[in-house]
């Protein structure tokens, strides 16, 4: 069952490391500190979006969640864990046939007490959403993060996320999504914590013609150690389902990518692939790709791939050559390896705040 924990009234100071994106060309926002909806500024589009916090529809019995027992059942300590103590969240729901072209952007502020973060996003048939959330906290912390999707008959989700948490900051992550019959599901998550992590993103491609694309990009540094954990699994024929993962391991840091590629029994015709890169930049740092195809079904077509290594020489010399530093070389064949996730960020305030990360991290 779903519980709420409420906090006790946050201040609503934003901090400078989030108030800074929240410009004219950010468009369409909500910020959530604590547990507590602190600023919002939706245009016109999103009229017609419902938008709740998740105290309210949990204290109403709202039909989103009472109607979707499943929400429940994921057999994850750290994800019924989440059930019982939820802090903050919010619920989302897309009315059928509406098209939102615009990006509702979410910050996710941690700041007094352990984040207990559970989102709800629901898309009805024939709907379209493009969601971004940034989870965010700059001291010591316990973060507990949960979303789920349930995208419907023809609805199409662009999910995509960015988080900064602390090294002094432990994160678990479950991100679920639920397609049906010729949806969509496609995540793009970006990971550039300092903090201890534990990531996963799961996809149940539940009727036929749905389909996903499931892409994290993360940067590890320090002793950092992180795992990143991608399933889709096929519960109906006709489904296809791809993994991408692209990361950069420097210091002493350990990454760790497993993706996972479920085909069961009867599922026929369905598609399932993955895809990994990496590079190692420190000499004791450690990136490992685990791509696993689980299939039960003959008539299918999977496949997966990993190419982990040091940046190449020839190019390095090359971009040198051209009378480019080493330091500078390198910068510029990582932004390029990393492009997938500048190409993720809708302002230039959030591409310039990639691009020093990136650079502060792998440099």
């Amino acid at each position: 069952m779903f519980k709420y924990i409420g906090n006790k009234e946050t201040n609503r100071d934003i901090p400078d490391g989030i108030s800074k994106f929240l410009t004219e060309e950010l468009g369409s926002y909500i910020v959530v500190k604590d547990g507590y909806i602190i600023e919002k500024k939706l245009d016109k589009t999103f009229d017609k979006l419902i938008v709740k916090n998740i105290k309210e529809a949990i204290s109403k019995n709202d039909s989103n969640i009472s109607e979707n027992k499943f929400l429940t059942s994921l057999e994850d300590d750290a994800y019924q864990y989440n059930l019982e103590e939820i802090n903050s969240g919010l619920l989302i729901n897309v009315p059928e046939n509406l098209v939102f072209c615009n990006t509702l952007h979410i910050f996710y502020i941690q700041e007094n007490s352990d984040l207990v973060n559970n989102t709800l996003i629901v898309l009805e048939p024939n709907s379209e959403f493009k969601y971004f959330e940034y989870i965010y906290n700059d001291g010591e912390a316990s973060i507990n993060y949960v979303s789920n999707s349930i995208v419907k008959e023809n609805a199409k989700l662009s999910y995509s996320g960015l988080s900064k948490l602390s090294e002094k900051s432990v994160a678990s992550v479950i991100r679920n999504s639920y397609v049906y019959r010729y949806g969509s599901s496609i995540y793009s998550i970006a990971e550039i914590n300092d903090s201890l992590t534990d990531s996963k993103t799961n996809i149940y491609l539940q009727e036929q013609y749905a389909s996903c694309t499931s892409k994290t990009i993360a940067i590890t540094n320090k002793e950092q150690s992180a795992k990143f954990t991608q399933l889709i699994e096929h519960n109906a024929p006709d489904t296809e389902g791809f993994i991408e993962n692209y990361g950069v391991a420097n210091n002493n840091s350990a990454l760790v990518f497993e993706g996972i590629g479920k085909i069961n029994k009867g599922m026929k015709r369905s598609n399932a692939k993955q895809q990994n890169r990496g590079i190692v930049l420190g000499a004791n740092s450690r990136l490992d790709a685990n791509p696993l195809l689980l299939i039960d079904e003959y008539d299918v077509e999977a496949s997966h791939g990993a190419a982990i290594g040091k940046i190449d020489e020839d190019q390095l010399y090359y971009l040198m050559s051209r009378g480019l530093t080493h330091k500078n070389a390198q910068r510029l064949i990582i932004s390029g390896f990393l492009s997938p996730l500048i190409s993720l960020m809708s302002t230039q305030e959030l591409v310039k705040e990639i691009i020093e990360t990136v650079e502060n991290k792998t440099l």
